[in-house]
């Protein structure tokens, strides 16, 4: 993945958001994991939400439906 500059001005206002709440001393690694933990937990998120606005919307089916579909399709016994 490319980084962009908005990247690495989202990185900076997070570094020096960091840096100024800190209690503790904040090497660059430290700011990396964090960053990327961050992002990371942020995509959890929105994967979460999307999946709780698809069921809401009625576009999920329940998984032993499917499981059972699969098991049939494939001829794998239960």
């Amino acid at each position: 993945m490319s980084v962009t500059q908005a990247d690495l001005d989202q990185f900076h206002r997070f570094a020096t958001a960091q840096l100024n709440t800190s209690t503790t001393d904040l090497s660059i690694d430290d700011l990396i994991i964090e960053w990327d933990s961050l992002r990371t937990r942020e995509e959890i998120n929105i994967a979460i939400r999307e999946g709780l606005a698809d069921i809401d919307a009625g576009r999920s089916r329940p998984a032993a439906v499917v499981t059972d579909e699969l098991r049939k399709k494939d001829n794998i016994p239960q």
